[in-house]
Parts: structure tokens; sequence; C-alpha cells
């Protein structure tokens, strides 16, 4: 995994450390996990994971599965890995156990979306259905943020972990693949604490949570390179941004739920921890929305890197019946579980 960088105007390294099986149990209720290896040496030379979760679909909990993890090694790549990888993961796809499934692309991966959406592929890779753009944006809490008057913001308490976990699932059945998150399901994340929820309240009822999980004790990332015009933002801003080949914490915003999808809302929610993160360790917050969702108008308000993915149903059906498995409602993928 260490050795595989994903290209972009940032070229990150995303680390599993310090175990890569405990790593990757946020992706759901069972991992499925494949490992290409050479005959002569038996060196692993590609991966890949399909995760079976619950997942919002339609407004109906059901059971997809999400790839994942997929890497092969830049010295196999002219072999046929990837086909006899499919090959094995379309055992697994067929199975009958998820009503779709889905996996994103960075957007500057030019060579895998080259090799995976490709029309005239063979049947052996499934065929990829656009489903739009994926923002994550690296927020840095350069400046305090007022959180308004409007609203009062603070960390949850114990005992509210019913009342949030109703609300996150009411708003959940609003987006499409929200995964299905229960009381149980928060008290039992890893290095996840009930008072990293923030919620926001108005007239003392709650308008809106979010809470940051922070996954560094699991997953990491490392900046192998700045290209294009994030070279001249690193030169621009060097203090703030980490320096290449260093190791950054995994903070991500997670479990976000708003009221109408209000963004003054959401912006005060952003606003209570982006000072919170400054005063802690870390350096930045990641936050992911489709570019369909009308919360990122909350963020320009914040010093912010936007690193773009797309989003994809995988599935060995035609288009038009890939596509007709989902109704319009706006995706939501949480970055903090991919």
């Amino acid at each position: 995994m260490h050795s595989i960088v994903m290209p972009g105007d940032i070229e990150l390294i995303y680390m599993k450390n310090p175990d890569f099986f405990k790593s990757i149990e946020t992706q759901g209720f069972e991992m499925q996990v494949l490992a290409a290896c050479t005959h002569e040496e038996k060196k692993i030379v590609g991966t890949g994971v399909r995760a079976l979760r619950k997942a919002y679909i339609n407004g109906i909990p059901r059971t997809v599965g999400y790839l994942g993890d997929l890497r092969i090694s830049p010295e196999v790549r002219h072999r046929k890995v990837l086909y006899n990888g499919y090959a094995a993961m379309k055992k697994l796809m067929t199975d009958g156990r998820a009503y779709l499934h889905f996996t994103t692309i960075v957007e500057g991966n030019r060579t895998a979306k080259a090799a995976l959406t490709w029309k005239n592929k063979a049947g052996t890779i499934p065929n990829y259905v656009d489903f739009g753009l994926l923002k994550t944006s690296f927020v840095f809490p350069l400046f305090k943020m007022s959180c308004g008057r409007k609203f009062s913001v603070s960390h949850a308490e114990e005992k509210e972990i019913d009342v949030i976990a109703d609300f996150i699932d009411v708003h959940a059945k609003q987006r499409q693949f929200h995964p299905v998150y229960t009381r149980e399901s928060f008290m039992n994340l890893r290095d996840f604490h009930i008072n990293d929820f923030v919620v926001a309240r108005y007239n003392g009822k709650i308008a809106g949570v979010a809470a940051l999980w922070d996954q560094t004790g699991f997953k990491q990332l490392l900046v192998k390179k700045y290209n294009g015009k994030m070279r001249i933002m690193k030169r621009l801003f060097n203090r703030f941004l980490p320096e290449e080949g260093e190791i950054i914490p995994n903070a991500c915003l997670s479990f976000i739920a708003v009221q109408d999808d209000r963004t003054d809302i959401f912006r005060a929610l952003l606003s209570h921890i982006s000072n919170d993160i400054r005063k802690s360790r870390l350096r930045y917050f990641m936050v992911c929305l489709h570019e369909t969702d009308p919360l990122n108008e909350a963020l320009r308000f914040f010093p912010r890197l936007t690193y773009k993915s797309r989003l994809y149903l995988a599935d060995y059906d035609d288009t038009e019946s890939i596509r007709a498995r989902v109704d319009g409602r706006i995706p939501y993928v949480e970055v903090a579980t991919l």
C-alpha cells in the first residue's frame, strides 16, 4: 500500500498503519480482500477490497458493496493483473448479496479511469457508470471563525446519543448511499467518542450535527508531491501546508446531518470544529460532499484545498439498468469509511 502513489495535483499515499485489516473495518460489516501475487517471488503486486455495508438507497436500507483499495504495482501494470483480479472479484459481485456496488476514482488518475471505464473492455470488468464529482476539501483553520448568534453550538454529551442517532437517521434517508447508523454503531466505532459530535441547536432543538473523527491511529496520509497549480499554492502558503514526504493526521468531518440543508447551520458547525482544530495538534480536517450538495456553499467561507474524485456505480448489467436502481437524491459518501 505504501508503494502506490495516487496521482493528482497533490500526489498522496494512503497509509494504513499499524494494521491494514484493522484499518478497513470502518468500510462495512464484512470485508473481502483480494491480493494478486507473482508466481516467482510470491510478492503482492495488487490488492482490491469489496466491503459490504448497510446504506440507504432510495430511502430504503439495503446491503451495498463498496469497491476500494484497488492498487496495482507499476511494475506489473502491463500484465493482466487487473483482468485476473476482476475475474475473481466478479464471483463476489455476482453473488446476489449486494443491491449495487459503488466506488471512487481520483479525478487525476487517468490510467485507472481509462482501464475501468473503457466502453469496449471485456466482460470481466464491470460497467462503470459516472455518478458525479466528489469534492474532498482539506479545510485549514487559519483564522478564528464566528458561529453566529442564531444557533447554540456545543459538543454532545453521552446521554444525547439516542436523539443524535435518530436525527442523523432521518436525514440519512434523504441522501443516496448514506451509511445506515444506529446508536450501537456510534458506540462501537474505532477511536470515536460521543463527545466528538458537535450539535447546533435552534430554540433548544437539534438543527444540525457533525463529528470530527480523528482516524490517525489507524489511517494516515503521506504527501508525496505537489503538481501544477498546487506547487504555486505551496509556495504561497508554505507554512500552512504539509511538506512533501510528510505524514499528516487523518481527521474527517463525518455524520453530517443538517435540517433542510441549511448552509447557515452547516457553517456554524464548520466554524465550531475549525476553532477546535486550532487548539489541537491537527492541521486540517477533511469534508467530502457531492458536487450537487447545497452544503458546499458553506465551505466558501473557509480556507481550503479541494481534492476531486469521481463517484461510480459499478456492476455487470447494462448502463441503463444500473442507473435505474437509484433515484435523483443527492449522493452522500462518508469519506471516513473509504
